[in-house]
């Protein structure tokens, strides 16, 4: 091969030019060479046309530029058949969204004189501002023109439940209408069921529809999923899914695939979250049990969808089905997509039912512990803070126990165990020997947490009813120190509902608008207080912002007549009781020491023992005034007999503590004293 160097050098020389700056002929030459810049023999020039700077560019007047596009736009719209109605509603509307306005149900019958000319309504409802308008009429109108107005609008359901600002409209109409304009809404959209509940914005609206709409109408709703022999014409006498081939089986494989159809729809746009497509989707499953193959591939289609089914009763029961149906592979897939989600999902009203299920069907305990427990450790005492949550505690402490759930709930529980190979006994005794000592170190770390309501304890009693061994030592002495406290309070009632969260219950709608109203008033009362500080003069304003204080030290100057804003409402903090005095830890304490007496453990180790050994002087004066206080003291000796000896040295110790026991004429401090043979 040859290099690069020497073939440089074979290379013939290039000729010189003869062009200089200062020779003349290069410069003719220059001047006859062909002008490439210009357009010649057809050819194209990519620099033709371009403008040619010459000097300084001319400033843009941006004031007149903008002005020019004001009108512009101003004389594209005036071109609309709407704009000059549209407009005069505006002026009015400007005035109703006034909190001062008085009397508003006049000007939305001005506006509505205005509006119902033609087929304005319909032409506006769509638009981003003249939307407002018509929310704003059917929120301040009387009972008899709201009718009107929803009248006017209900032919065009279907197109504004699709509209992005539409759809707000008929939000106004289901929150303020009357129950028969509801009700006339929900047959309106019949027809266009499956298409809306595959839509994005009306998918939230038709669940609303669903959840509030009649039995019928939620039959006839569901109807539509089955295929379109039902989207025209309505069967009253069929109620489910299997109703449709009740008497036709041969139907049976069509009307499925129609079903499978829709819920794929439905499904392949992530808009499962739904009550209605839940339904369907529980009939459905039903329906195809009898037939392995197609619910093998149903139950794989809807692996992925499992956390978007356990917002409602219906879509849990759905998602069990999947997942005892599943193989071993779905299986781990369902677990994987709820894995991210499962605080949220052990503190469901539904999901949580949906947890347990598959804690009670899985074999594999070692993975049960590592994917499920050991996510939900960190968040404990969230978990046992939630009425729902304490509920999969408890599963995974005391499965099947009917102490703490009720036997229709334990044998629906309890039909998962087909699915699966090992035997109850074995598979529950081996998830619970792994979260045995997790869960006592999470009550040592803090066990004034776990006895701090009646509903927590409950949970905590359940616990020391199963873990044994050092375990069991561990946790009973750190609450034995909480217990003993002088001082040990606790929340009265922890799942009482707050005034804020409790439902309201049925209330007019005008009484609603009535109630907010007054509110308004007081709130304008404020403004105009506020008002009045405007007209500080000029000397007052340039005044500095600090003043002298007596000690010589410079504060900020304090604002003068500033209306004070209303106070926001705060939730009413939870009453501290305590502990020994609440009736429910009462009862908790009483079920820990009689699991205690029960309990094979070393000698001091007890939790009768460990109560005796921290209580001081001023706990046993706190316990012995108080007749449950009493009682519990009475439990302990009773339980354990040999502790009897040293709870009397205890209290005739110091003669204060005997001296109160006997001056107490309640029934616990007689028992007590009699029991531990005090006498006055």
């Amino acid at each position: 091969m040859v290099s690069s160097k020497e073939a440089d050098k074979t290379r013939p020389p290039r000729p010189k030019s003869n062009l200089k700056p200062g020779n003349k002929k290069s410069n003719d030459k220059l001047k006859s060479a062909p002008n490439f810049a210009k357009k010649s023999d057809g050819g194209h020039n990519k620099f033709a046309g371009k403008p040619v700077c010459s000097g300084e560019p001319e400033k843009q007047d941006w004031n007149k530029f903008k002005q020019e596009k004001k009108e512009l736009k101003l004389k594209r719209k005036s071109t609309r058949d709407t704009y000059e109605i549209t407009k005069e509603a505006k002026q009015i509307y400007e005035k109703l969204r006034c909190r001062k306005t008085e009397n508003k149900d006049q000007l939305v019958e001005q506006m509505f004189k205005i509006l119902n000319v033609g087929d304005t309504i319909s032409k506006i409802v769509k638009a981003h501002d003249t939307a407002r308008v018509l929310q704003c009429m059917l929120k301040h109108a009387t009972p008899a023109l709201r009718v009107e107005i929803s009248d006017k609008l209900l032919p065009f359901a279907v197109e504004m439940c699709q509209s992005k600002y539409a759809q707000f409209c008929v939000q106004r109409m289901l929150k303020y209408g009357a129950p028969a304009t509801k009700s006339k809404l929900v047959d309106s959209l019949f027809g266009h069921i499956v298409r809306l509940a595959g839509h994005s914005i009306a998918s939230g609206l038709l669940d609303i529809m669903y959840q509030g709409g009649t039995r019928e109408q939620r039959t006839h709703m569901r109807q539509e999923f089955y295929g379109d022999l039902y989207r025209k014409a309505k069967d009253s006498s069929v109620k489910t899914l299997s109703d449709t081939y009740k008497e036709a089986t041969n139907m049976k494989a069509s009307i499925l695939g129609s079903v499978k159809a829709n819920l794929d729809h439905v499904a392949n746009k992530n808009l499962v979250d739904s009550s209605l497509v839940h339904c369907v989707m529980l009939e459905y499953l039903r329906a195809c049990e009898d037939e392995e193959e197609k619910l093998e591939e149903t139950v794989t289609a809807f692996a992925a969808l499992v956390p978007h089914m356990l917002s409602t009763k219906e879509g849990s029961e759905a998602a069990v089905i999947c997942f005892y149906k599943s193989t071993p592979k779905n299986r781990r897939a369902i677990i994987k997509n709820i894995k991210e989600h499962l605080l949220k999902i052990a503190t469901h009203e539904h999901g949580h039912v949906f947890l347990i299920s598959l804690l009670n069907a899985l074999d594999d305990t070692k993975a049960t512990k590592k994917a499920i427990y050991d996510h939900l450790h960190g968040d404990l005492k969230q978990l046992v803070g939630n009425q729902y949550g304490r509920r999969v505690v408890q599963w995974l402490v005391a499965p099947g126990d009917t102490t703490c759930f009720h036997p229709t709930f334990i044998r629906v529980i309890e039909e998962g165990l087909a699915f699966g190979k090992k035997e109850k006994e074995t598979r529950r005794k081996e998830i619970f020997e792994q979260i045995e000592a997790p869960i006592a170190e999470a009550i040592v770390e803090d066990a004034a947490f776990w006895l701090s309501n009646s509903h927590i304890g409950l949970v905590t009693a359940d616990i020391l009813n199963h873990i044994q061994g050092v375990s069991y030592q561990k946790a009973v002495e750190a609450l034995a120190q909480v217990v003993v406290q002088p001082d040990w309070r606790i929340t009265a009632d922890a799942d009482g509902a707050q005034p804020s969260q409790q439902k309201k219950g049925h209330q007019d709608v005008e009484d609603i608008i009535a109630e907010a109203t007054k509110q308004r008033k007081k709130l304008t009362k404020i403004e105009e207080s506020s008002d009045d500080d405007d007209d500080q003069s000029e000397q007052e304003k340039d005044k500095p912002d600090t003043e002298e204080a007596e000690n010589g030290t410079v504060k900020p100057k304090r604002a003068k007549k500033e209306p004070k804003p209303k106070p926001a409402k705060e939730e009413p903090a939870k009453p501290l009781v305590k502990g020994i005095e609440e009736a429910g830890m009462h009862i908790v304490l009483k079920k820990i020491l009689k699991n205690d007496g029960k309990q094979q453990v070393e000698e001091g180790q007890s939790f009768g023992e460990q109560i005796l050994k921290h209580l001081t002087s001023d706990g046993l004066k706190a316990w012995l005034s108080v007749n449950r206080g009493c009682f519990v003291l009475l439990k302990l000796v009773e339980e354990r007999p040999q502790l009897l000896e040293t709870c009397r040295t205890a209290i005739q110790a110091e003669p204060e503590v005997s001296q109160l026991l006997r001056s107490q004429k309640n029934l616990g401090a007689k028992l007590l004293a009699g029991k531990l043979n005090i006498g006055k």
